[in-house]
């Protein structure tokens, strides 16, 4: 999905003004010039393009807001709010972050070939999307075998923004060499000894479960450090913690007009005898992304 500068400046400016918004008593109107007006109104005035307002006595973070559309609002413009307004406004008194995972894939549901190759399934519009994304959460995480085999940079140069917070799980020692400059966070199961962290590196040992972390309680550590909202890269076994776990709120998924037949699956998981087992999307989005298509549900 293509987003002008206009609109882009907009979401930047209203991460910065959520922060500032009393969701007990108040609302975020958007004008027909764009203007961001924090009110005390909870109905959309006439030259307003939108109006959200807040269910404060929601201790999740589903249903934790409601927008409401003007009737003269663009078909395309109105699909950028429905986007990417969740990842600016969430709940910020809920126990644990707005968690969500984006995964480009096939058109049958593999990441990568057998051999591991992955670049690029996802076109240009998604690389842009997935920057848009780090640049209005907290955090994004990733496991210890997809920072060794990529070395992700995890920033947004790509776009206009600030660097999020990195969050890495790792159970034994990594290599930092390749660690871009910005506050991160190591979690793993076991004390691990370092001889020195790069500035800004804090390592966190947790609580495991057999072999693995225990997600919603690296989820609540991360509340207590005032991350709202994270967004999971990878890889599939990261992915399957936490939703397994059911740790995750949202799910995007991009998908290529391509065929591999074979190759590493984006999800796998523990397998089922019934459909009824099954994870059921619900009210799930489609948006336009370039030559591909992109389904966002809630979960």
């Amino acid at each position: 999905m293509k987003v002008k500068s206009t609109y882009w400046e907009l979401l930047l400016k209203l991460k910065s003004v959520y922060s500032t918004v009393n969701t007990d008593s108040q609302s975020i109107i958007i004008t027909e010039e764009l203007e961001i007006i924090i009110s005390e109104l909870f109905i959309l005035p006439t030259d307003g393009l939108l109006i959200i307002r807040f269910n404060s006595k929601i201790t999740n973070n589903k249903d934790f807001f409601e927008i409401a559309y003007s009737d003269s609002i663009r078909k395309n413009v109105k699909k950028i709010f429905e986007l990417y307004l969740p990842y600016i406004i969430v709940n910020k008194n809920a126990e644990v972050p707005f968690s969500f995972v984006h995964i480009a894939q096939t058109i049958d549901g593999k990441i990568a070939t057998a051999s591991g190759k992955s670049k690029w399934i996802g076109n240009q519009e998604n690389l842009v999307h997935a920057h848009r994304i780090r640049a209005l959460v907290d955090a994004i995480l990733v496991g210890a075998n997809t920072f060794k085999l990529d070395k992700p940079r995890l920033d947004v140069r790509h776009v206009k923004g600030d660097n999020p917070i990195k969050i890495i799980i790792a159970n034994s020692k990594l290599d930092l060499d390749c660690l871009s400059i910005g506050e991160t966070i190591l979690f793993s199961n076991n004390e691990i000894e370092y001889q020195s962290l790069p500035e800004n590196t804090e390592a966190i040992c947790i609580e495991q479960d057999g072999n693995t972390i225990i997600t919603t309680d690296l989820l609540k550590v991360l509340k207590q450090k005032g991350i709202h909202s994270l967004l999971i890269e990878g890889g599939s076994q990261t992915i399957r913690k936490f939703i397994e776990d059911k740790s995750i709120d949202r799910i995007e998924f991009h998908i290529a007009p391509m065929i591999f037949g074979s190759g590493k699956s984006g999800i796998e998981l523990s397998a089922i005898d019934n459909l009824e087992e099954g994870i059921h999307l619900q009210n799930p989005i489609t948006f336009k992304m370039g030559n591909a298509l992109m389904l966002v549900s809630n979960l």
